[in-house]
């Protein structure tokens, strides 16, 4: 399980099975209707890895909560066929699935592969992003994160993924607006041992673009990710100056240049500061002096 301080008023986890250990049915009917609106067109796709055939249906969420179409998934997940479920709105007249036929933005989504449990434990302890709906629990130790939003434009939100995935350590080819996730609730069947797909719910909000870190394009057209102000996310004492130093350190240990740091500070906090270029770079040299002490007094490895 992956722990956090839990929002009391949160909805009970979404499961997959029943105390005996049959499936149970009711949870991806739950899963579809939580996360979408009556009248949403969204696009099911089944998979089999070992014949790699692709069915894809595009119909109504309402259709594919029926208790018919649900039989069909699951007849087809028993025959080793994966089951996903695309994540943002289909324009009424789309018979395929591609960011053009995208209507609408419902959601945000990481995945995470490699070291999947102790990546998202990480990523749950930071200040900057809101609680996410969900933590799908895909296969032993990887998982999809999922939050619920409104107000996106589609190029802003898939630059959005793009960073947190360089930032974060996710999958980056999970990040364009017309990405299929696993469906809670069926067998994934890829690794052998058939795994139930689990939804952990931590939350029922439904957030919007300022809640999460914004992204900055600096003057040499390369984006940067800046973090969200203080006053969007009150659960935490933290000042502004305290994220943009954190912001910094973060943003030099993965490689961006000091340059690009302090242009997306400066313009981050345009207008609050009387010198915002001074700022940044003072904001800048302490999270590399940071750094460079924390080198410094890291442990010599030994030769065993």
């Amino acid at each position: 399980m992956i722990q956090r301080t839990t929002n009391t008023s949160s909805p009970p986890s979404i499961g997959a099975s029943r105390p005996g250990g049959s499936m149970d049915p009711d949870i991806p009917i739950r899963y579809l209707r939580e996360n979408f609106q009556s009248g949403d067109r969204i696009a099911v796709v089944l998979i089999q890895k070992q014949t790699h055939k692709v069915i894809q249906r595009i119909a109504g969420v309402d259709k594919i909560s029926e208790r018919e179409f649900q039989a069909w998934l699951r007849h087809a997940n028993a025959s080793r066929y994966e089951v996903y479920v695309g994540m943002n709105t289909l324009k009424p007249d789309a018979h395929t699935r591609t960011k053009e036929d995208v209507a609408a933005i419902r959601h945000i989504y990481l995945d995470f592969d490699h070291n999947g449990t102790a990546a998202v434990q990480s990523m749950i302890k930071r200040d900057d992003l809101p609680e996410p709906n969900y933590l799908v629990n895909s296969s032993p130790g990887k998982w999809q994160v999922v939050w619920k939003v409104e107000g996106f434009q589609q190029e802003e939100v898939e630059r959005l993924m793009r960073h947190l995935v360089r930032e974060l350590g996710a999958d980056p080819a999970a990040t364009d607006s017309s990405r299929v996730l696993r469906l809670p609730g069926y067998m994934n069947h890829k690794y052998g041992k058939p795994f139930v797909v689990r939804a952990e719910t931590r939350t029922s909000a439904t957030y919007t673009p300022d809640q999460f870190p914004r992204t900055h394009a600096d003057s040499s057209g390369v984006r940067t990710l800046t973090p969200a102000r203080s006053s969007d996310l009150p659960r935490t004492g933290l000042s502004q100056s305290e994220r943009d130093w954190a912001y910094a350190k973060r943003a030099l240990a993965r490689g961006d240049s000091p340059h690009q740091v302090v242009t997306a500070i400066s313009g981050f906090r345009q207008g609050e500061k009387s010198d915002v270029t001074d700022y940044a770079e003072r904001t800048v040299r302490k999270a590399q002096e940071s750094l460079a002490n924390s080198e410094r007094d890291a442990p010599i490895p030994s030769d065993r």
